[in-house]
């Protein structure tokens, strides 16, 4: 964390903790803080993540200066990491990019498309729905194969139409000309031109964020024959050939995309076309040059807002990590996690898990066998924390080709991983499995194995730290490890079991009140207004669910070891967590695309659903912080 925005305990004076808790605890720090040029925002989990980040790029600096060191994949990484900063030899790469792309100019229509289909998925071009294999969601010990469609160039299709998507659309247009000529492609304009009418009919078929934050209704399993008609290819002879043999089912993510992608094949192949060279050139130039990278970024920093684009240091730690992930995360685990801290919040998960445990056993809406079936899910909750003890075993077939350029070893790593991964789909699912790497500065639950996730890296201050107060600790990682716990309760939790299958474990009326809860905490935030933009309830409603769950079993978590705890300090830390200073234009994207509410309601609006709040800081009502006891909501 730099020392200029490092987080304090100086309050902010001009407003009442009563009328502003977010501002009164936080108000200070940012008015005086500054936002990195090449950042979207500053504060809490990003300089957590910053002052990670900048440690292991020295890490890195220092061992790439050693001769071989006695750990072959994370030699592989320092590799890596070196060739992203050689921009000499990244601009060899060049050609064999551009021949890449000039490939689809031999595409004619749709029919050559489909002959072609099996080259264009095994090496990275951007198609026009995407394919990959997950775990099954009905059966959480397998694997299955899902078809989905494509992202769209705009961050939500409801901004298809709109001003502030037609201003974003005339930045990417501009970026793109800019690089089509500077690699010297002919025809900008009418490639451009067919790529935004290609993208603009995809918005109108694909789902929405809010959609997709229902993540339960993806799972919709249909035979591969009828995959295969509603594609108008041969699915079935395409899944042989890359997978080995052919699955009963394949899962379809999005119905209403597969409805009209025959259509939409057909009947616009060229804009397709155009619209496929397009993105895979974008997605693969910044591997080209410093020069083609920064050309490149003015898009995404349109987006975020960040005025420059991030340092070759910064870019070649995270496009290491992006490949090398788990390797660094053990390294940075084992050097900078130790185990008095690792036991001290298993500990707290413990504890937190027991609250939810007697919450449930008191709970005066679920009937018992309902309650019964929810503990279950908590005794076989899995518990991860800091980092794995190995590497996983997949991380031992990324090797590359060292003469390359970086774009060739992208692709050559990029197949890699894709077809490691094919190869799962007949295989069973190893559960003691990471989906974060130790070096990360988050945290989770995966409903598919019943586990959560706390890395290393983010068990920091203002997080955790065995030198805060108990209370302060649970006002931070005890909310964020009840948060992740709630998250088997939360919308889409709640429909899957403790072996991490959707099952319906509910007594009917028992999920009708549950329902009925819900739509609550998705009134409670819909329509929040936030620098004149609004906050999307249904899109936020499991993170707001969790949030929720994680102040009340922390709370009681704090309660039973200290039941004279100071709930100021836990309150003011909740606050201080969720402190973060952003620009506007990432401010008003992540109210699009964001299943998160927004920093200053996650501590405003979730504290007012409590009496502990009420009490440690004698709110009343008149007092803005004040919420009628019939308009607060607590699920769990």
């Amino acid at each position: 964390m730099s020392e200029n925005n490092a987080i304090n305990h100086e309050f902010n004076d001009k407003v009442r903790l009563e009328d502003d808790l977010y501002s009164y605890v936080n108000g200070k720090w940012i008015e005086n803080a500054v936002i990195p040029d090449d950042l979207p925002c500053t504060g809490g989990f990003i300089d957590l993540s910053v002052g990670v980040e900048k440690l292991m790029i020295e890490e890195l600096n220092a061992l790439s200066k050693q001769n071989q060191i006695d750990d072959e994949l994370l030699n592989r990484a320092i590799n890596l990491y070196k060739k992203v900063l050689d921009n000499d030899n990244r601009k060899k790469g060049l050609n064999a990019l551009l021949d890449k792309i000039s490939l689809l100019d031999n595409i004619k229509d749709n029919a050559s498309f489909r002959s072609y289909l099996y080259y264009l998925y095994d090496n990275n071009y951007t198609l026009p729905f995407s394919l990959g294999v997950s775990i099954d969601s009905k059966d959480a010990t397998k694997y299955c194969l899902t078809i989905s469609s494509p992202s769209l160039i705009l961050p939500d299709a409801t901004m298809y139409g709109s001003d502030s998507g037609n201003a974003l659309l005339g930045v990417y247009k501009s970026m793109i000309k800019a690089i089509l000529d500077e690699v010297g492609i002919q025809d900008c304009d009418d490639l451009i031109n067919k790529t935004i009418a290609f993208d603009e009919r995809l918005s109108k078929i694909v789902k929405t964020n809010e959609e997709w934050a229902d993540y339960i209704k993806a799972y919709n399993p249909y035979e591969v024959s009828k995959a295969c008609s509603l594609l108008d290819w041969n699915l079935k002879d395409f899944i042989h050939s890359r997978f080995g043999k052919t699955p009963e089912k394949i899962i379809v993510a999005d119905p209403r995309f597969l409805d009209n992608y025959k259509e939409l094949m057909e009947e616009h192949y060229e804009e397709f076309s155009a619209w496929s060279k397009v993105l895979t050139l974008y997605s693969n130039i910044g591997y080209i040059s410093e020069e083609f990278r920064e050309l490149s970024s003015i898009y995404s920093n349109a987006l975020s807002g960040a005025k420059a684009v991030t340092n070759i240091d910064k870019y070649a730690y995270r496009l290491t990590d992006r490949f090398y992930s788990e390797v660094l995360g053990v390294y940075y685990g084992k050097k900078y996690f130790g185990e008095e801290a690792k036991k001290d919040v298993i500990s707290i998960v413990h504890n937190l898990i027991e609250s939810y445990k007697h919450r449930l056993l008191n709970n005066t809406w679920l009937s018992k066998d309902t309650i019964k079936k929810a503990i279950l899910k908590l005794d076989t909750m899995i518990i991860k924390i800091g980092y794995p003890d190995k590497v996983e075993e997949s991380y031992k077939h990324l090797v590359f080709s060292e003469d390359k350029s970086l774009y060739e070893i992208v692709e050559e790593l990029s197949k890699i991983k894709s077809q490691y991964y094919d190869s799962l789909l007949f295989k069973e699912v190893d559960h003691s499995l990471w989906v974060m790497s130790g070096n990360t500065v988050n945290a989770c639950y995966n409903p598919s194995f019943n586990d959560i996730t706390f890395p290393a890296a983010i068990l920091q201050h203002p997080f955790y730290s065995l030198s805060q107060s108990v209370e302060e600790n649970y006002g931070g990682i005890g909310c964020v490890i009840g948060h992740e716990i709630s998250h088997a309760f939360d919308n889409n939790g709640a429909q899957m079991d403790e072996k991490g299958n959707i099952n319906n474990w509910w007594t009917k009326e028992d999920y009708e009140h549950f329902q009925e809860k819900t739509e609550l905490m998705i009134k409670e935030f819909d329509s929040l207004e936030l620098n004149g933009n609004k906050v999307n309830g249904k899109l936020t409603v499991s993170e707001n669910i969790a949030d929720n769950g994680g102040i009340t079993s922390s709370l009681e978590s704090l309660h039973r070891i200290k039941p004279d705890a100071d709930l100021k300090l836990f309150f003011i830390n909740y606050a201080r967590i969720w402190c973060i200073k952003q620009r506007p234009e990432y401010e008003k994207l992540l109210l699009t695309v964001d299943v998160h509410g927004p920093a200053y309601y996650r501590a405003n609006m979730q504290v007012r659903n409590f009496e502990e709040f009420y009490q440690a800081f004698d709110i009343k009502e008149g007092d803005k912080m004040f919420l009628p006891k019939e308009q607060r909501v607590i699920i769990w």
